[in-house]
């Protein structure tokens, strides 16, 4: 098993918990409630390049994914859906973004991108120079999927590493 099923009780703890930070959505209660099986949320995990979506204690999807270069970081911190559009275009790099979540309100988001696998394997065995402008790149395919399964409010945990040498999630 990979270590990122030790970190289920801390995502159980993180998605009890309300956000407060600024630049960090609250959700409308109930807004990221799963249809019976608990809530949803969509983990991050940038030195893997992988993204884990998981609805209460089951892992519903395991995705890879391309994140943020350097200078142009994903972040780490706990996040919600705020903004979702099924076609977006960059007001900032004129990129098309398909299947667009935004999680923070600088612009941050989960879509769909080009040679988002391809990418992916660069960035995290290659270069890190290879990498987005700090959004969480996926298949056009596998960010329609999120899109689809991901209501408004759903939790966005971005780490950098699954777990510390006591087990911790690490970048929160």
């Amino acid at each position: 098993m990979r270590p990122i099923f030790h970190l289920l009780p801390t995502l159980v703890l993180i998605c009890s918990t309300p956000l407060s930070a600024a630049g960090q959505s609250d959700a409308a209660e109930g807004d990221a409630a799963s249809s019976g099986g608990g809530p949803k949320v969509i983990y991050v995990v940038t030195d893997d390049q992988k993204l884990y979506a998981w609805e209460g204690n089951q892992l519903v999807y395991e995705f890879d994914v391309v994140t943020g270069r350097p200078g142009k970081e994903t972040e780490a911190g706990v996040f919600s859906i705020n903004r979702k559009y099924e076609d977006y275009t960059s007001k900032a790099y004129g990129a098309e973004m398909p299947f667009t979540m935004f999680f923070t309100l600088d612009g941050k988001a989960i879509h769909g991108t080009t040679w988002a696998t391809v990418r992916s394997f660069v960035h995290e065995y290659i270069s890190e120079e290879v990498g987005s402008m700090g959004c969480v790149g996926l298949t056009r395919e596998n960010a329609e999927t999120m899109f689809r399964w991901a209501p408004m409010g759903t939790r966005i945990v971005v780490v950098e590493e699954e777990q510390d040498e006591e087990g911790a999630p690490r970048g929160i």
